[in-house]
Parts: C-alpha cells; sequence; structure tokens
C-alpha cells in the first residue's frame, strides 16, 4: 500500500480534531497521481474527495487496502503492520502549525527518491516528498542495472542481487 498523508514541517497533521488546511491543488495532484489506481479513505476525508472516481470509502481503509492500493491518512490512527507500506507520499505545508495529530511514520527508515514542488490553492508552496524503505532502492537500482545488462547480447551478465 502507499500512504498518502498531508503534513507540517514538524509532521503535524491535525490540530483539536481538524486537519490543519485543505488545498483543492493537492487533491487535484493526488488525483493525477493515483490516475485508475484505487484510493481508499476514511469517511472523514470523504469531504476532500467528492466526485473523484476509485475512492473506496471505510472506516478500516488502512487495514482493507491492498498491495499497490493508495490510502489518504488524517485523523486515523495506522492499523496496519508498516512492513506493508511500499511507498509514503507526504504532502508539506511548508509551515509549522500547531498540532495534536502526528504522522508517527519514523521516516529514517526510508529514503526520499522525490521532490516537487506546486503552488496550492491555500499555500503559495506545497511540497510532494516520495519516500521508500532503505533497502528497496537498493534493490531497485541493483535490477535495473540487471536490466540493462540483459539487454546488451554482447556483455557479460552477472547478478547483482
Amino acid at each position: 500500500m502507499i500512504i498518502i498523508a498531508c503534513v507540517d514541517d514538524n509532521l503535524g497533521m491535525m490540530f483539536n480534531k481538524r486537519r490543519q488546511s485543505r488545498d483543492s491543488q493537492v487533491i487535484k495532484h493526488i488525483h493525477d497521481m493515483i490516475k485508475d489506481q484505487k484510493l481508499w479513505i476514511n469517511p472523514y476525508s470523504k469531504e476532500l474527495f467528492v466526485g473523484l472516481k476509485n475512492i473506496l470509502i471505510d472506516e478500516q481503509s488502512t487495514r482493507k487496502a491492498q498491495k499497490g492500493d493508495y490510502c489518504f491518512i488524517e485523523n486515523e490512527e495506522l492499523q496496519i503492520d508498516i512492513g506493508k507500506i511500499e511507498k509514503i507520499v507526504l504532502y508539506f505545508w511548508n509551515r509549522n502549525y500547531p498540532s495534536d495529530k502526528k504522522f508517527v511514520i519514523d521516516l529514517t527508515e526510508w529514503e526520499e527518491i522525490s521532490e516537487e514542488e506546486f503552488e496550492g490553492s491555500s499555500h503559495e508552496k506545497v511540497t510532494q516528498k516520495i519516500y521508500i524503505r532503505r533497502n528497496t532502492k537498493c534493490q531497485e537500482k541493483a535490477i535495473q542495472a540487471r536490466q540493462k545488462l540483459r539487454n546488451k547480447p554482447r556483455q557479460l551478465y552477472r547478478s547483482l542481487l
């Protein structure tokens, strides 16, 4: 599963049982990213995604999302084994807000593989960062290198994993 969340610079997600912010450009960005994939959300987030396709709403969205599914979280506890998370996509507001609910996954075990800035509707700069597990990136690089060698018929092929 691929976790998506909106956070401030201190990884805060909510304050006083409310989302810190909503931004229509972030929602559009999420929709463009997921394309035809499933996006699991809980009922609290429903109003953010009105009219979008492939949205599945369930109180236990993090438990029901499968491999390759996206799961937007904002007010719920992660009810899954962290090992089932394939990627993390965070949208940073680039501000510090007061918060009483934080993003709880320790990002030191994850490696940032992508960063993109864009103008939001409520924030002049929103930063999207994508993370994968540190060992996953090494495996992906090895697989890509092996594919390149397989595609060159006269070069010696050797396993890189």
